[in-house]
């Protein structure tokens, strides 16, 4: 095994077993706590991380040679059976090298112990390494020994000890090519009326722009009207304006901006007036549109190590350790090792292609420039979800899932280590994060976004164990739902009043309410993600008739409506750099070509590509020789692909300068030098600042890359190579295209029609997110595709937002935001001192983008697609503590469903989640090869939540459902209605006999399962509501839970239920929280007899849940129960049940979906 080719060297700081004159060092820590936080989960086994033993061949000189003849390892110490298995993990490890071997530079041992239980409640072990080697050098041998010792040690935490948690939560942007961190610090806060740090330092960088330099004075202004108001304020002050911005004192420069505005007050009348006027309104106007993170203990996590002022981490991840956890680095330092490790290749002609291929298959296996896409990757059937890799001269196989799991586990460490750094330690709460919001790509399958979930809870858990703590992963926002929440905040700048009172300005009345249509087009590094959003503001004032209002000040709720949404997995900046890599590769060629047709330099490879082109490609007047730009000129167009000849240009281009790394590893230092120049090209020439249109490959590396890797020998000729702009646009134009075209179809499917003129509404407001858009060609896209005469829609091109410096922010901001809004809500009643003082107050709804759905499911019968679902269908809590669903009819079962999203009329529908269900028939026996019809007399019904995450219940016969047997009279249940109404009927046996009733009036609710009488709530209001009518059925089958969960008892009842026999919920409920409910006779003309009291159901009024409907069940032992949520079926998770129970509904778990291929569109495939 090969070991460190940094040699011994890297640990001579550190302490370790090593005398001056030995030749082997033995590295191993003294001491090692077993504690949970060295357990990693892999594959749902548990695997304890041992100290690591290093030997190190302290001499670098290569005729000194180690040969290691014996090595013993000895655990001693309790428990026995941990200490068995202690001692069995590090015996493994060392029958990977047979006695005896010669050591090289460092060999090290990173045993796993597999466990099968808890750790014990305390462990103490002490481990003893002995070696014996001998010393070989010039002949001479000379025989050592050395040891070292270790104690290992455990002792569970105690109930009063507990692992430090962090009071707030972490949101992560996990990027294709950049990733973002937020969090939520509890200790982040200032002062109401103090500006935050952002608005601080944004102040200085202002100021510094405008009076830091002696060229400040604005055009339109007098030189010595200038220099006489600047000497004003500079004596007022005490400094120059240089020596403010310099000092970095707020206060100062406060008091510096109220003396620039008391000078100016003198001279209302001169010329400077309104040239200063309007560029301090500038600068506050930026100022206060700068969202206020500060104020709302939002911190931006710097965390890229090597460029620690950054607020974004590179994606690409460098593999630093395989066993049980994968351990990785992230950022520009995985990127900087790649590019070292990458220079390392020899350049021996003789060097067999066989270690060359093993040379580039480790730099394959420890460098991952993208690992978001590994979340999205492609499966084959009959393919595994793994990657292999060779690592330390082993090849070994790690599932995707896990780098994608090292991925988020690094980002929340660094996360935790730049919250924890010294300067920050008194500015932050300390502790681990156990509460984590990951967002996804807005069309990221179900699978993949529950795949997410899971991986993040598995490393939070494992930080948590034998701990009190409930971590908790969220995945309520998508990527563009983020970005909205974002820009929506942002709308009410650093001034919420002065904010709410310009939005309104900029909406439309609707009835008592203001209306705004906005969508987020998020065009990131691999991805497109769209929402399009309804904002709906209304007044919701807490003051009674009457009640002093003090200055009047109001209280604002801001209700955003999901309307829409959709994207493109594989549509982002990174397509736009292939597109621009293939672009420059046929540039190389073609300059190469052309310099060979013109003598400048020879090749035997040109020549003979020359011989084989195409005669496109050749001079009329000379087909031996090539026509300049011909190659290029099929590439360097905006659709390419439509030209007959692109694949064959392309392959001519791959003999030259070979990138397609798929089969041949040693390509990669091409394709990698290639695409940075591009992506490099591509950055540069997206700036809006830059002078000039061009971008020059640098001539030394391109001199380089054409003479070393590509082995072309270029002469006196220098191949200078630029890409221009045009060439960058006419790559992004069909990418950028595409995801206009999907916002253009999403708003003329989704935008809400007009209740008064039928007509669609307008888009508002256009939110340009992603670092694609700094493009300018976006907006000009934009305006030619939304312009389009053609279009069912309106939109306001002068309302268009992008933030260049929020671009990528967006999202892990408005998702760390949109959580506090979940977390913290605040009151109309505990407003009101607040709003006498004359200041607004704005309450953002975000939950209520959860609440509907985005998009259209629909079910592949023969023949055609049927509704399952409907776009902009509401969302409900089926249990207070869960997600938001929604239920479909229940149809006739299929041996295999396909569901399938539908974002708007014109997409090409997705098929978003399968259900076998005769596989479920065979496992039970039920299916029959000759009979179609034996899945005849079973229904399916599907349910769909806030995630879009569908799953199918599946029952024979009508559903049964599951009541409980609680019965608490103040609360959840009236009992035995029947003796109810009995005993009032006795108290008026009286008034009946005088109002000569005819008929016979009955004694109790329920007689033969039918039920006699009405109930209703509000029978004395406007508006009553009923329950439950006379002469109803109870032909509903409720199970009461008996003692223990394995027997239920059977009993009838009824669901309360509207005429179309859907179950029906109970109106909101009024102040009290709870309703009245009351028997009812209609034929009974006096009030007083035909209305008798059973009791009142409800909740306090802080314990009604949001978004939760509620509906009334009766029994045939007349309890009446409300119930929080949908009343649940009777549910069993063992399939027998449709075979063996009638109305028992068994869940079905969603069958795997073999991706469609992608890898043209992915450019890190090894095709290009």
């Amino acid at each position: 095994m090969v070991i460190n080719s940094t040699g011994a060297s890297k640990y001579s700081s550190l302490n370790f077993a090593k005398d001056v004159d030995m030749p082997v060092g033995i590295k191993i820590v003294n001491k090692f706590l077993l504690n949970q936080n060295q357990i990693k989960t892999v594959n749902n086994t548990k695997w304890l991380k041992l100290p690591v033993i290093d030997l190190i061949h302290e001499h670098d000189d290569p005729a000194n040679l180690i040969r290691i003849d014996h090595i013993n390892c000895t655990i001693t110490g309790n428990p026995l059976e941990l200490r068995d298995k202690i001692q069995q993990a590090y015996n493994n490890s060392f029958k990977n090298y047979p006695i005896p071997f010669y050591l090289d530079s460092l060999l090290r041992f990173s045993p796993y112990c597999k466990l099968d239980r808890s750790l014990p409640i305390s462990a103490n072990y002490f481990l003893g390494f002995k070696i014996d080697y001998i010393e070989q050098n010039s002949n001479v041998s000379e025989s050592h020994t050395k040891s070292q010792t270790c104690n290992l040690f455990y002792k569970k935490t105690s109930k009063g000890e507990k692992m430090l948690s962090h009071g707030g939560w972490i949101a992560i942007d996990f990027g294709t090519s950049n990733s973002t961190v937020t969090f939520y610090d509890p200790r982040e806060a200032i002062e109401p009326n103090e500006l935050s740090l952002e608005q601080k330092d944004l102040l200085f960088k202002l100021f510094n722009e405008w009076l830091g330099s002696s060229d400040s004075k604005l055009p339109g202004v007098g030189d010595d009207e200038w220099q006489e108001y600047i000497e004003q304020v500079e004596n007022n002050l005490g400094k120059s304006w240089p020596e403010i911005i310099d000092n970095k004192n707020s206060s100062l420069l406060l008091e510096g901006i109220r003396q620039l505005e008391i000078s100016l007050g003198t001279r209302l009348d001169d010329p400077i007036y309104p040239v200063v006027s309007k560029k301090l309104n500038e600068i506050y106007r930026q100022l206060f549109q700068l969202p206020p993170l500060q104020k709302e203990r939002i911190v931006l996590a710097k965390i890229d190590k090597n460029l620690p002022q950054d607020t974004q981490i590179t994606s690409e991840l460098e593999l630093v350790g395989v066993n049980g956890f994968l351990e990785v680095e992230m950022g520009e330092i995985a990127r900087n090792n790649r590019l070292a490790a990458m220079s390392q290749e020899t350049t021996d002609e003789n060097q067999e292609d066989e270690n060359q291929e093993t040379f580039w298959r480790k730099i394959e296996s420890k460098f991952h420039h993208s690992p978001k896409r590994y979340l999205n990757k492609t499966i084959k059937k009959g393919e595994e979800d793994k990657i292999k890799i060779y690592w330390e001269g082993e090849e070994k196989n790690i599932e995707y899932s896990e780098l994608i799991q090292a991925a988020m586990k690094c980002l929340i460490e660094l996360t935790e280590n730049f919250k924890d750094k010294p300067e920050n330690k008194q500015r932050y709460d300390s502790g681990k994060f156990y509460r984590v919001i990951v967002t996804y790509p807005t069309v990221s399958k179900p699978e993949n976004r529950r795949k997410l979930e899971d991986l993040v809870s598995q490393i939070l858990e494992q930080k948590f164990t034998d701990t009190d703590v409930k971590v908790d992963v969220k995945k309520d926002f998508d990527e563009a739902i983020a970005a909205a929440i974002f820009y929506v905040w942002r709308e009410f700048g650093g001034n919420q009043t002065i904010g709410i009172e310009a939005f309104k300005t900029r909406c439309r009345r609707s009835g008592q309410k203001w209306a705004q249509n906005l969508m987020v087009l998020d065009i990131g590094g691999g991805t497109t993600d769209l929402a399009l959003i309804r904002l709906l503001l209304r007044n919701d004032s807490p003051f009674d008739p009457g009640e002093d209002r003090g200055a009047g000040g109001r209280y604002y709720v801001l209700t955003p409506e999901l309307m829409g949404s959709s994207g493109h997995l594989f549509l982002g900046g990174e397509l736009i750099t292939l597109r621009l890599f293939r672009v420059l590769k046929v540039a190389i060629v073609d300059n190469l070509l052309t310099a060979f047709t013109e003598g400048k330099l020879k090749d035997d490879k040109l020549d003979l590509l020359i011989r084989g082109l195409e005669p496109r490609f050749l001079q009329q007047d000379n087909h031996n020789k090539y026509r300049t730009r011909s190659l290029l000129e099929c590439i360097d167009k905006e659709n390419p692909e439509n030209d007959p000849f692109y694949s064959t240009v392309l392959n001519y281009a791959e003999e030259i300068l070979p990138t397609r790394w798929k089969e041949d590893r040693k390509k990669l230092q091409a394709f990698y030098t290639l695409w940075r120049w591009a992506d490099d090209a591509k950055v540069e020439l997206s700036k809006s600042s830059v002078e000039y249109d061009e971008y020059e490959i640098p001539p030394n590396q391109l001199e380089q890359f054409i003479r070393v890797q590509q082995a072309i020998e270029l002469g006196e000729y220098n191949p200078g190579i630029k890409l221009s702009k045009q060439q960058l646009e006419t790559a992004a134009s069909k990418v950028v295209g595409e995801a206009i075209n999907i916002a253009k179809e999403l708003l003329e499917s989704r935008l809400p029609k007009d209740s008064l003129t039928g007509k669609k509404e307008p888009l508002d407001w256009l939110i340009l997110s992603g670092q694609t858009c700094h493009l300018d060609l976006v907006r000009r896209k934009i305006n030619e595709i939304f312009s389009n005469t053609k279009n069912d829609f309106e939109w306001n091109p002068a309302r268009i937002t992008f933030v260049p410096d929020y671009a990528k922010l967006a999202t892990s901001i408005g998702a760390c935001y949109g959580m506090s809004r979940q977390q913290f809500t605040y009151s109309p009643k505990s407003a009101k001192d607040k709003l006498k003082e004359g200041k607004s107050e704005l309450y953002i709804e975000v939950n209520n983008l959860l609440y509907t759905l985005p998009c259209a499911f629909l079910r592949q019968v023969v023949g055609s697609l049927e509704p399952v679902f409907q776009a902009r269908q509401p969302l409900y809590k089926f249990n207070p503590n869960e997600e938001a669903k929604a239920r479909s009819e229940w149809f006739g079962v299929l041996p295999t469903t396909n569901i399938y999203r539908r974002d708007f009329e014109s997409q090409r529908e997705i098929l978003w989640a399968k259900f076998n269900f005769e596989e479920i028939a065979k496992q039970i026996g039920i299916f029959s090869q000759n009979n179609n019809q034996w899945y005849e007399g079973f229904q399916a019904q599907f349910e769909v939540n806030q995630t879009l995450e569908i799953e199918m219940v599946v029952c024979r016969g009508k559903p049964h459902y599951l009541v409980g047997d609680q019965v608490d009279d103040n609360n959840s249940t009236l009992t035995n209605i029947n003796q109810t109404i009995s005993e009032e009927l006795k108290t008026r046996t009286e008034e009946l006999e005088k109002a000569n009733i005819q008929e016979e009036v009955p004694q109790a609710m329920i007689i033969d399962s039918v039920l006699q009488w009405d109930i209703a709530i509000g029978i004395n209001e406007e508006s009553p509501h009923l329950v439950f009518k006379a002469g109803e059925k109870l032909d509903d089958i409720f199970h009461n839970e008996d003692e223990g969960e394995q027997t239920t008892k059977e009993t009838k009842g009824a669901i309360s239920k509207d005429e179309n026999q859907k179950p029906r919920p109970l109106p909101a409920f009024p102040r009290s929280g709870r309703h009245t409910f009351y028997a009812y006779y209609p034929s009974l003309e006096s009030p007083k007899l035909k209305e008798i009291y059973l009791g009142t159901l409800g909740f306090e009024e802080n314990q009604i849940k949001d978004n939760c409907r509620y509906y009334i069940t009766i029994d045939d032992q007349s309890n009446l129960r409300i119930h929080e949520g949908e009343v649940p079926y009777w549910i069993s998770d063992q399939p027998e049940v449709l075979k063996e129970k009638d109305g028992c509904v068994l869940r079905v778990k969603r069958s795997p979906i073999e991706e469609e291929n992608n890898d043209e569109q992915n450019p890190f495939s090894g095709v290009h």
